[in-house]
């Protein structure tokens, strides 16, 4: 009985897990945070807990959320982070090597311009002008990061995009929607037209700058998707390692703006990092702090996201960034591959794997448009185009029969399946006609035996 229970168990928590991890994901529903109002007021011994209290309690309840990788078999073991999602995805490979409630959604505040500067970059000049409205300046309320734009103002796309980026400016990220899109609206929708692009399925956006909106959503999994497009541009890199920019006078104003970098991961100090190459720090009252980091060692770059986070939100980021870089290593798909029916990798193509794990552990599925899918232990760790000849795929889940030469053809199926009813029919046949044989000659000893009984019996007569 405890054993049927415990397989139970089990299999039930490998369906959530393959739900949240691997080849498949599911729909997450309303946002919803961990919240003070949700804790009891009072302690077992009836006195009231104090402030303090219930924010470490909240905090414990943040914490001990599930961290779904750690529950795959042979998984590098992940740091217990503060915020309530939390991924680490590898840029070259797109594997997941971090997961933690990563479909949820999450509102994204500021790290949403990450998608502004995507769009604007795909869609404009570095020297397009960008002009500010009246509408635009609704986003210089107290308590909204701006740097004092005014109606009528024009700066450059370059120096917008490096008030997007490092001051944050949320009257210049509306201003860039208006100008790239026609209107902002119409941006809004290039955003989660490019954001279902990039296989987003739990994310929508409302605005260009992440103010507080009910429909304005992400989850972990999908910011690093956007991430990862958006951080392959080298402009925006530049962009994002600059620690100091000046936007020269205009003629409205008549006065330079001058601006720093706010992650603190490039900047000097307690958390700067060596390996950090690029970020977007984000925050509202109702999104807690939201951060999206990238880095570089050794030739290998991933991306750690980190939403809902109350506390230790850079600290966190180090310890996913720390678990990636020693936990996992990128290995060569050309180099290692020994298939005969797959030709055609590129050299740059990567999977990333655990320290202790091999390449031949690995099994491949063959996806649509001849696209190579790697999995270790059913997780995916990197995907690559290839040319693949003389194999077949399966229907549903297209995964490649590697005894591909061994299949027939239909006709000759046809042919094998009808040689193999008539020779059952011979056999059973052959097998019908021993048997009749043999119980006649046993008819035949048995009347030959009465008839010389009946001969004695004649004889003694």
């Amino acid at each position: 009985m405890r054993r049927g229970i415990r397989l139970i168990a089990s299999v039930l928590t490998g369906a959530v897990f393959m739900l949240s991890f691997g080849t498949f994901s599911y729909a997450a529903g309303n946002v919803t945070y961990i919240s003070e109002a949700n804790v009891e007021k009072q302690k077992p011994d009836g006195t009231d807990k104090t402030d303090e209290e219930i924010r470490e309690e909240v905090l414990a309840k943040a914490r001990a959320l599930p961290v779904e990788t750690n529950q795959v078999k042979n998984w590098p073991k992940g740091p217990e982070i503060c915020g309530e999602a939390g991924i680490v995805m590898d840029m070259d490979s797109g594997a997941v090597l971090y997961a933690k409630s990563m479909d949820q959604k999450y509102y994204p505040a500021s790290i949403t311009k990450i998608m502004t500067a995507l769009i604007a970059l795909e869609n404009s000049e570095m020297t397009d002008m960008v002009s500010f409205s009246n509408e635009s300046m609704v986003c210089q309320n107290d308590g909204y990061a701006h740097i004092g734009m005014r109606t009528g103002e024009q700066i450059t796309m370059r120096d917008a995009l490096h008030a997007l980026m490092l001051a944050s400016a949320n009257e210049v990220s509306y201003a860039i929607g208006e100008v790239v899109g026609g209107t902002h609206e119409n941006f809004v929708k290039m955003m989660n037209d490019k954001a279902k692009e990039l296989g987003c399925e739990n994310t929508s956006f409302a605005n260009t700058n992440g103010m507080f909106h009910e429909n304005h959503y992400v989850s972990a999994r999908d910011m690093a998707l956007i991430t990862r497009e958006a951080f392959s541009k080298k402009e925006l890199l530049d962009i994002m390692q600059t620690l100091e920019y000046t936007i020269p006078a205009t003629s409205v104003t008549g006065q330079a703006r001058t601006f720093q970098q706010k992650h603190k991961m490039l900047r000097q100090g307690d958390y700067n990092d060596r390996r950090c190459i690029g970020g977007k720090t984000g925050y509202t009252d109702e999104s807690y702090n939201t951060l999206v980091t990238a880095f570089e060692e050794n030739g290998r770059k991933i991306i750690v996201v980190i939403l809902g986070s109350r506390e230790k939100t850079y600290e966190d980021t180090k310890a996913l960034a720390d678990y990636a870089f020693h936990h996992f290593k990128a290995v060569d798909i050309a180099g290692n591959e020994k298939s005969k029916n797959i030709s055609g990798i590129s050299r740059e193509a990567r999977v990333t794997i655990p320290q202790n794990a091999d390449f031949e552990e690995l099994k491949y599925k063959v996806k649509a448009d001849e696209e190579l899918h790697y999995f270790y232990k059913g997780n995916l760790v990197g995907v690559t185009t290839a040319t693949v000849t003389e194999e077949k795929k399966t229907e549903e889940s297209g995964e490649a029969v590697k005894d591909a030469k061994k299949e027939k053809t239909p006709v000759v199926k046809t042919v094998l399946v009808a040689a193999g009813v008539v020779t059952a029919a011979l056999l059973v046949g052959l097998k019908v006609t021993v048997v009749r044989r043999q119980r006649e000659r046993r008819h035949l000893r048995r009347m030959k035996r009465g008839r010389r009984q009946t001969v004695e019996e004649e004889k003694e007569l």
